[in-house]
């Protein structure tokens, strides 16, 4: 199988099937399916989390069949200036998760694992995606990681101007207890937003309700202040910016996972330390990077 590693390139991801996640660690993911001459791509793209590091890249026909699937694992280098991709097969893991994804078929996968070299900010990971030759159609795959200053938005003033949501070095307290870091870093912004408290697990957060969590319309939202009462317990979450960027005030919906726990070091301030259990937040385009 061919493999691509386009460095210091353009990624072009307008009209392409993308999926974008950033972290108040300054790292962003951006993962784009490309086709030849901005082709629409004649499958369904999907993005579903697999474990606190990695993530399934799902393929449907027009028919919800699944006709591709792997697993994508985000690995941060000691001194945190470099990443290691790796395009892994799905296995049993996938199969459990998604029984009968492909009419009681075996899900079509990669053979083996595809490793990228270490890549600095801003390079590039493409390889194939195998297809159904009648498509006849070449799909690729890029992967773009970026690492923004800590303090500095991970996305451009256009992007930023688009997305609804938005956290800037985030402070969290329950029961009026400060339970964070005085501040999380970069600013964070995008469709959805989540924090992670260790010891209490992922809160998730949406301007719409999500049918398939269960979320509840219980955040307050006044300016850069966040407030809701979850199981007994008052939050309170101060955001250095308005939290709504098209309005000052309004309700959020609310999500908790208690066993929610990111695994590997991609989102850890310093990638070299061994306790990477430790408060972050997080701004992304589908809850589905987050939520199994």
């Amino acid at each position: 199988m061919r493999i691509l590693i386009l460095l210091l390139a353009p990624l072009v991801v307008a009209g392409q099937p993308s999926s974008v996640v950033s972290l108040s660690n300054g790292v962003q993911v951006r993962i784009a399916l490309n086709l030849p001459d901005d082709t629409p791509s004649p499958l369904a793209v999907e993005l579903e989390a697999a474990s606190g590091n990695s993530f399934y890249r799902v393929f449907r026909d027009e028919n919800d069949l699944v006709v591709f699937a792997y697993e994508l694992a985000v690995e941060r280098s000691e001194d945190g200036s470099q990443f290691r991709v790796t395009a892994k097969p799905a296995e049993n893991d996938f199969a459990a998760k998604f029984p009968n994804a492909d009419g009681g078929k075996p899900v079509p996968t990669f053979s083996a694992s595809l490793a990228s070299p270490l890549l600095n900010s801003g390079e590039h990971f493409a390889f194939d995606v195998p297809s159904d030759p009648g498509l006849g159609l070449k799909l690729t795959d890029t992967v773009q990681i970026e690492i923004n200053p800590r303090g500095l938005p991970a996305t451009e003033p256009g992007e930023r101007a688009s997305v609804p949501l938005r956290f800037e070095t985030l402070k969290v307290s329950v029961n009026g207890a400060v339970v964070s870091p005085g501040g999380s870093g970069a600013i964070v912004s995008g469709s959805y937003l989540m924090f992670y408290l260790p010891g209490y697990g992922g809160y998730f957060f949406s301007l719409a309700p999500v049918t398939r969590y269960a979320f509840v319309q219980i955040g307050m939202v006044e300016f850069g202040k966040l407030r809701f009462v979850l199981d007994n317990a008052t939050y309170e979450c101060q955001s250095a910016a308005p939290i709504l960027t098209k309005s000052d005030r309004g309700e959020l919906w609310v999500y908790h996972d208690p066993d929610y726990k990111p695994a590997g070091n991609w989102t850890a301030s310093d990638p070299s330390s061994a306790a990477h259990d430790e408060f972050f937040t997080a701004a992304s385009d589908s809850l589905n990077w987050w939520l199994r």
